[in-house]
């Protein structure tokens, strides 16, 4: 008899081993996407907080604030501008910005758009988006509280968003986040 394997016992084993090396790469690959997905996630999550931070910051030194009801509402820094009563949510926000500019954000809603986003006009310019072209918004809502009419009390406004990643592997994956701002009398 000799020493060494036969070639049944061979193949058996480079079976064996080809199986467990297929797990293995599956598993491996399967931890990749998943990596990715989440890399997506956190980056659509840091791009709708800092869209949210660019917009408190600027609603905290802002004035007239208002919802508006359609393209032909009055601007808020005309002079003998009045924010009217109602409506108190929207998903469009008009104020007057500490540069005396008005400003108006509001959730991009062009049809045929695969997703929706926030973007931003101060006058003169048109407006802009201001989140990402990873970030998909499904929900933007503005609410406004005015303490009174007699102007002691700053407005308060609430900003629900909710957004979710334009990655393939997290299209039914959103968060939603939610601030209030008042604004400052200065």
């Amino acid at each position: 008899m000799r020493d060494g394997f036969t070639i049944v016992e061979l193949l058996v084993s480079m079976g064996v081993f080809v199986v467990l090396l297929g797990i293995v790469v599956n598993i491996f690959i399967s931890s990749l996407r998943s990596q990715q997905a989440m890399v997506g996630l956190m980056a659509t999550n840091d791009n709708a907080s800092l869209t949210l931070e660019q917009m408190t910051r600027e609603l905290r030194t802002g004035t007239k604030f208002f919802i508006p009801t359609g393209s032909t509402s009055p601007l808020p820094c005309d002079s003998a501008f009045i924010p009217p009563a109602v409506p108190y949510f929207g998903n469009t926000l008009a104020f007057c910005n500490a540069n005396n500019k008005n400003v108006i954000y509001r959730l991009n809603t062009v049809p045929g758009a695969t997703f929706q986003t926030i973007e931003r006009r101060a006058d003169p310019n048109p407006f802009t988006p201001i989140t990402g072209a990873n970030v998909r918004v499904t929900n933007l809502r503005f609410e406004l509280v005015h303490f009174g009419l007699s102007g002691i009390w700053p407005p308060r406004i609430t900003i629900t968003l909710e957004v979710g990643s334009t990655h393939p592997r997290l299209q039914g994956v959103s968060t939603k986040i939610q601030t209030t701002v008042s604004a400052r009398n200065i």
